[in-house]
């Protein structure tokens, strides 16, 4: 879903919860999880995020952050949306995604 901005926004904070539910994900930007923005709706998406992991929520879920993140080259103003892939998905490797939120200034 798209959200609209007051202003242009030209960085981006996202945060996340990531549970392994089989194996180890690699959060690199050519890992297993990836994550972008875009400031058009959904076209124009900016380079994979550099992700961080902050730290554990619990025993299963990792905060996975990208904290200002410049924007300002998109095309687009104020259609603020994310977008996570994940990427050598299988029986013994699964990712699985909670509680996302994007912030912009």
């Amino acid at each position: 879903t798209t959200t609209t901005a007051e202003a242009t926004a030209t960085t981006a904070d996202l945060v996340f919860l990531l549970e392994d539910g089989a194996g180890t994900n690699s959060i690199t930007a050519s890992g297993d999880v990836r994550a972008y923005v875009s400031r058009n709706g959904n076209a124009n998406w900016s380079s994979a995020l550099t992700l961080v992991d902050e730290g554990d929520l619990d025993s299963t879920r990792k905060i996975i952050t990208a904290r200002n993140v410049d924007i300002s080259g998109l095309t687009g103003t104020t259609a603020m949306r994310w977008k996570i892939t994940t990427h050598n998905q299988s029986i013994a490797k699964e990712a699985r995604i909670h509680a996302v939120s994007l912030g912009w200034s």
